[in-house]
């Protein structure tokens, strides 16, 4: 990767993984979710797909500032969990405000596109490497008659194929460069494909571990970390936390590059540093608005604000496009007549 022409398909990679450990653990049995794999792939990346060639053509400021909002949304939500997910491991030991803090300082390194690029590939594989770590470490405790071989009736089917059909801020982010050297050829349709993997990877070793318990577990995935155990070390939860955090700062960056790429305009150099005290500000715009979302049952609805803003924003941007594309047609039809 050329430090002047920085692809971020590992950072938009990076933020699907860690929306599937934070949120969605336990959507779906295994096997119902291997038979609808398939069709969650092709349906994520043909809406990724109609979005990025809508967008060309009908993206607009109210489109732009909803983008925004989705984003803003969507990593505040990732922060919170995060939060959670620390409040259970260690109650009282840690704030919102020290999470928020955690988070956001990075990003004033982040803030160019080649440190963020180049941060986002070493987290990924540093998120690789524990996941792999994980399936060693539980090796002796996985029981392949744990997996469930009765489950894949209509509402389990349902279940996994909402699950897999489920569209993603990030997916809908590629539409924001359509140079490929920026997110690689066929960006949507691979982070579909390796999102899709990744997620049923993950139920798999949960139903191993967990069996018919899986669904009531609460943070499976961290309680699979804590009864983990090698010959040097156990309870691999620390280690999970810190790549965990780090992939957040990692996606909060992304988001925010994306926001003042959607509000900058052309104005943004994609490759050189972008201002300091903008990425301050709005760091501590989204820090504040973190500690403010605590006051209300946030967590609760952003299950389904953060659905229901990409509908909106793909739906809007699909007609506004449309409408665009066929007056086009129709005004250059009649001048050629």
């Amino acid at each position: 990767m050329k430090e002047n022409n920085p692809s971020l398909f590992g950072a938009l990679l990076l933020s699907l993984f860690v929306r599937s450990l934070l949120q969605v653990q336990a959507a779906f049995w295994t096997r119902s979710g291997l038979l609808t794999l398939l069709p969650g792939i092709l349906f994520q990346a043909a809406v990724g797909c109609l979005f990025a060639r809508c967008w060309r053509v009908g993206s607009c400021l109210p489109l732009k500032v909803l983008f925004v909002w989705v984003l803003a949304i969507s990593a505040a939500q990732d922060v919170l969990n995060l939060w959670g997910l620390y409040t259970e491991a260690y109650p009282d030991a840690v704030s919102l405000f020290g999470i928020c803090l955690t988070v956001a300082v990075p990003v004033l390194y982040l803030r160019r596109a080649s440190a963020l690029a180049q941060t986002a590939n070493v987290v990924l594989g540093l998120l690789l490497a524990a996941c792999a770590l994980l399936w060693i470490s539980l090796a002796d405790r996985l029981a392949v008659t744990n997996l469930q071989t009765d489950v894949a009736d209509a509402a389990s089917m349902g279940r996994a194929l909402a699950a897999h059909c489920t569209i993603y801020p990030e997916l809908l982010l590629p539409a924001l460069w359509p140079d490929s050297d920026k997110r690689g050829h066929n960006a949507v349709l691979r982070l579909a494909v390796f999102s899709g993997l990744f997620q049923t990877g993950m139920h798999l070793l949960l139903e191993l571990f967990f069996g018919a318990a899986m669904p009531r577990a609460w943070n499976p995935v961290h309680r699979m970390a804590r009864c983990g155990s090698l010959s040097i070390f156990d309870r691999l939860e620390w280690l999970q936390l810190i790549v965990w955090t780090m992939a957040v700062a990692v996606k909060l960056a992304l988001c925010l590059y994306a926001g003042t790429r959607l509000l900058g305009g052309k104005g943004v150099n994609e490759n050189n540093m972008n201002g300091l005290p903008a990425f301050t500000g709005i760091a501590a715009g989204f820090e504040l608005f973190c500690l403010l979302l605590e006051q209300s049952d946030f967590t609760a609805a952003a299950e389904w604000l953060v659905p229901l803003g990409v509908w909106a924003l793909v739906t809007l941007t699909a007609v506004t496009g449309g409408i665009r594309c066929l007056a086009k047609r129709l005004f250059f039809g009649r001048r050629a007549h």
